[in-house]
């Protein structure tokens, strides 16, 4: 007697391939939404990383060292007698100037006044952090238009800094 073959996919067989494709539907949804909170919660991390480096670098070097942020990311060099020295000219510095990311919206407030950015490579720094520990106040916003809350990282006068998330502004 001739076995009668089955043409077709059975029941399991089918719920195996839905399963299978919506796990990856899944992973590649999570992994596209978010992107732009993610960029800014780096961006953030990134500058506080900088900053805190600047900053022990002026202590244990005994030099100021001053940054100031520009459109698209921070600067830093010696506050010398006959001005400022951008540092990592050559490229191999940590403290190079550099992007912080795409798209980012940076803001910077000192003494409570927003600042202008510009991108003048030859222009004084407005913040320092100093040999002495200190370091210029200020309160640097990143943001981005299609993330819900901004990161803000903020310097006090005694070294220390804070990095919060807050909501925008209305």
């Amino acid at each position: 007697m001739p076995a009668h073959g089955s043409t077709g996919f059975s029941l399991i067989e089918i719920l195996v391939v839905l399963v299978i494709v919506g796990i990856a539907v899944t992973g590649a949804v999570l992994s596209i939404g978010g992107s732009g909170e993610r960029e800014v919660e780096n961006a953030a991390r990134r500058a506080e990383r900088l900053v805190r480096l600047a900053c022990e670098r002026a202590v244990i070097g005994g030099r100021d060292i001053g940054f100031d942020a520009v459109r698209d990311g921070l600067r830093f060099g010696y506050v010398e007698i006959d001005g400022w020295r951008p540092l990592g000219e050559g490229g191999a510095d940590e403290l190079r100037a550099r992007p912080l990311g795409r798209e980012l919206l940076i803001s910077a407030q000192r003494d409570g006044l927003d600042l202008v950015l510009g991108d003048e490579s030859g222009r004084e720094p407005s913040f320092g952090c100093f040999s002495s520990g200190e370091m210029t106040p200020f309160v640097l916003r990143i943001d981005r238009a299609d993330v819900a809350q901004p990161w803000q990282l903020q310097g006090a006068l005694d070294g220390t800094l804070t990095l919060i998330r807050v909501r925008r502004d209305r």
